[in-house]
């Protein structure tokens, strides 16, 4: 049986990206990724921690003790590596080595832009209808009707999709205006170098397995430190470059068909400041029940903790 199918027999799956999935689903996703990650809570790779481990207990010095013995040996060696490796500072730009569950938490609620995916993930999921018209009509022009529902990146839609190309952050998808928004984020650094060609792939695989409607309107946003600075021909043409200088690895992203997806996608990008300010402008604007204005400003305090802001990176 294929990890994917295992997958759907344990946690279902979805047929149609305007399938609605609960905001809790967010929470499981979280532990999801700490799952598949567990050097964000061990602080190296798990290959890593047990190959320490080994190295500690195959030490000549415990040859000849017993179990209890070598336990008490290597807690105390783990609680020295922990103590060397904890920072005291909430921006300290140490991130590395075998931490204790507080330094774990620290790296990953202000560095991670992992789990900055996560937080967008369920702060997407619970924004109104009303809002996510607003905030998508400044980039792209659709008609504002039906609801919106919001992916992850997440075993429910790599399992359920069967993508295996490329791994998105996050889409909201409006079946009734039949609209695809593509959601990329960095905490602040730059784009990876060649997400347009990659999300249009994942367009048309979407598009041949029945998840998204023929003619869906499809958006790219990336979100970010700074908005992006050049227009998306230049952006595009610099993809295309690389993949011409390694055409093995990237042939797969040249194809003709792909390139007319190329051709119909729209670019777009926002900052985070500039985000924060539309909420504020939507906040100050509009009739807001108390649970999403609680929801837009818990989000940006958890924005304006993060690292890239304090650091100016």
């Amino acid at each position: 049986m294929k990890a994917a199918e295992k997958y759907r027999r344990v946690f279902g799956s979805m047929n149609h990206l305007k399938d609605q999935l609960s905001w809790t689903t967010g929470l499981s996703n979280m532990v999801e990724f700490l799952a598949w990650e567990p050097q964000r809570i061990l602080g190296i790779t798990k290959k890593q921690y047990v190959r320490q481990i080994i190295e500690w207990v195959a030490h000549p010095d415990l040859k000849d003790k017993n179990i209890e013995e070598i336990e008490q040996s290597v807690i105390k060696k783990l609680n020295t590596k922990m103590n060397e490796t904890e920072q005291l500072e909430t921006y300290s730009t140490q991130t590395m080595g075998i931490c204790n569950a507080r330094e774990a938490v620290r790296r990953v609620t202000f560095f991670s832009e992992d789990y900055l995916n996560k937080e967008f993930d369920i702060f997407l999921s619970l924004c109104s209808d009303v809002y996510l018209n607003l905030f998508y009509q400044q980039f792209i022009n659709f008609e504002p009707s039906g609801s919106w529902s919001t992916h992850g990146n997440s075993g429910m839609f790599e399992n359920s999709t069967e993508l295996k190309a490329m791994y998105m952050d996050n889409l909201a998808y409006n079946h009734q205006a039949n609209v695809l928004i593509a959601n990329e984020l960095k905490l602040a650094g730059r784009k990876n170098p060649d997400p347009i060609l990659k999300y249009c792939l994942m367009y048309e695989h979407l598009l041949e397995k029945g998840f998204i409607d023929k003619g869906a309107k499809f958006l790219l946003l990336f979100i970010g430190g700074d908005a992006l600075k050049q227009n998306k021909q230049t952006l595009v043409n610099r993809e295309l470059a690389l993949c011409h200088k390694r055409p093995r690895k990237y042939q797969h992203l040249l194809r003709p068909e792909l390139l007319e997806i190329v051709d119909y996608l729209e670019v777009a990008s926002i900052s985070w400041s500039a985000f924060i300010e539309f909420n504020n402008r939507y906040l100050a604007e509009n009739s807001v029940c108390q649970v999403e204005q609680k929801l837009l400003r818990g989000f940006h305090q958890s924005l304006e903790s993060k690292s890239f802001v304090h650091l100016a990176v």
